[in-house]
């Protein structure tokens, strides 16, 4: 950003204090992502730790559906993500976050029953793509409802996030370890995966069925608007009976998660008291380590986002669709769920796939959807573009390459769409959009999308990774075969 205006492309204003709204801003996103991620591995991941290998021993499945569906559910509506889309289209905040958490509850449940009872996930990806593609197709022909399309694929993209990933990637590995079998590394991915698939196609029935309007115009909080400390303030308690702020919301959002739990394990699981003691301080960090983030993505990281989509809808194309792939490249490092998604990586796998590989060819992913979000921006045609051959190359390639990579693909796909992309790489579409076109703006069409790229584009990259690591072995087999025979020859003729 401090590059973008010293060049002059997104110039900030010293007068107005952009600069200090900038430096705040990023301060509190780090205390908070800090404090966050402190109490994630301490809560969120011991929880879904503790479920999953619980859940998997359960022989009532009535117990497993009941609880995967909760807590998978509850988890969804603490996702940062979710939150910070919800003050950005003009859907009902409740019914939005209702219809994507049940998706998510109802996909959870499935991803574990598949784990339990030995399922190709390959398969179960096949099945369920295809009956969302077919339902999109109703959402296509209807030329009222054709424009929330992008926001469709949008839902599965923004789920997935700080909060989910962490809790989601810890369920499906307890499950797989406790059930054991020669599949249990590969099992210990593709939940993420599976439960980005279930709000694309509730919030496809909900917008058949619903009446929502496409006339909305965003309403970012302007750069100099008002003090920087009101718009922090602002950001954090309730407005006007609409907004309930950070403090509330995110106690909403997390208070539901912890009661199920503590009923569960209550019942089934029994903690000592050491240990319930450990994940209250951690959802505590939790709870203030997300309040801090939320507070600098609302008054820091948005306007400035939308600021900058402002000032590059001025430019050339080539620098418009050049810096937005620039942006895309570094955006990725500041996911928190990537960071822990990679680590996963790198643990289950005993080091063989390396962290650092993982972040650059999640970092080129992620670099290359938020250009060509850009040039359909700017260019203005149909999503459906990108996602049917996107998806189509995808799921072909789920046959080429190792199971591991395909279930590690998916899951990377909904980490790397995290909160950085919805609270600072939205808003800078948002504006791109509402420079070029102005007043005839559709921003349901022309702007949203964007998550859904950056959920695809790492799928397909992650995927190509693994196919190109399945050649490396089978030569490096083949050139071991060959030493093997030569040795063996030689020694034949020795003897």
């Amino acid at each position: 950003m401090v590059i973008l205006s010293l060049t002059g492309i997104a110039p900030l204003e010293r007068n107005r204090g952009d600069y200090l709204l900038l430096l705040i801003g990023m301060i509190v996103l780090i205390i908070g992502l800090s404090l966050f991620q402190i109490g994630a591995s301490s809560s969120l991941t011991k929880v879904g730790q503790y479920m999953g290998s619980s859940l998997s021993k359960q022989k009532n499945l009535f117990i497993v559906v009941l609880f995967a569906f909760a807590l998978g559910a509850l988890i969804t509506c603490a996702e940062p993500s979710i939150l910070i889309v919800t003050k950005q289209v003009n859907i009902n905040a409740y019914v939005l976050i209702g219809s994507i958490a049940v998706g998510v509850g109802l996909f959870v449940v499935i991803g574990i029953l598949r784990i339990i009872f030995h399922k190709s996930l390959k398969l179960w990806y096949l099945f369920f793509y295809a009956i969302t593609f077919m339902l999109m197709i109703f959402i296509a022909l209807d030329e009222s409802k054709r424009s929330f399309l992008p926001f469709i694929f949008d839902s599965g993209g923004i789920t997935t996030g700080s909060a989910t990933v962490p809790f989601i990637l810890s369920l499906g590995a307890g499950v797989a370890a406790v059930r054991g079998g020669k599949d249990a590394t590969n099992d210990s991915f593709g939940l993420v995966g599976m439960s980005s698939i279930g709000p694309i196609i509730t919030m496809t029935l909900l917008i058949l069925i619903g009446n929502n309007s496409t006339d909305y115009i965003p309403t970012y909080t302007q750069l100099g608007s008002m003090p920087i400390l009101q718009m922090f303030i602002n950001a954090m308690i309730p407005q006007n009976g609409t907004d309930l702020g950070t403090f509330l919301s995110v106690l909403i959002a997390l208070l539901p998660v912890m009661i199920i739990f503590f009923i569960y394990q209550a019942l089934f699981i029994k903690l000592p008291k050491n240990k319930i003691i450990k994940l209250l301080v951690g959802f505590l960090f939790c709870y203030v380590g997300l309040v801090f983030f939320l507070t600098g993505t609302s008054a820091a990281m948005t306007p400035i986002g939308f600021y900058v989509g402002k000032c590059l809808g001025n430019k050339p194309d080539y620098a418009i669709i050049l810096i937005a792939f620039v942006i895309g490249l570094v955006n990725i490092l500041c996911e928190p769920a990537v960071h822990v998604l990679t680590e996963d990586m790198a643990e289950i796998s005993d080091g063989k796939i390396k962290k650092i590989t993982v972040l650059l060819t999640l970092s080129l992913g992620v670099g290359i959807a938020i250009a060509l979000s850009a040039i359909r921006t700017i260019y203005n045609f149909s999503i459906i573009y990108y996602m049917v051959p996107g998806y189509a190359i995808s799921l072909t390639l789920m046959f080429i390459c190792p199971n591991i990579y395909t279930a590690m693909a998916f899951d990377s796909g909904g980490t790397a769409s995290g909160p950085m992309s919805s609270s600072f790489v939205l808003p800078l579409i948002v504006g791109i959009t509402s420079s070029i076109y102005g007043a005839q703006a559709n921003y349901y069409e022309q702007s949203f999308g964007l998550v859904a790229m950056i959920a695809l584009t790492p799928i397909i990259a992650i995927q190509v990774l693994g196919v190109v690591e399945k050649i490396k072995e089978e030569r490096a087999r083949d050139i071991m075969r060959k030493h093997i025979y030569t040795e063996e020859d030689a020694q034949i003729i020795h003897f």
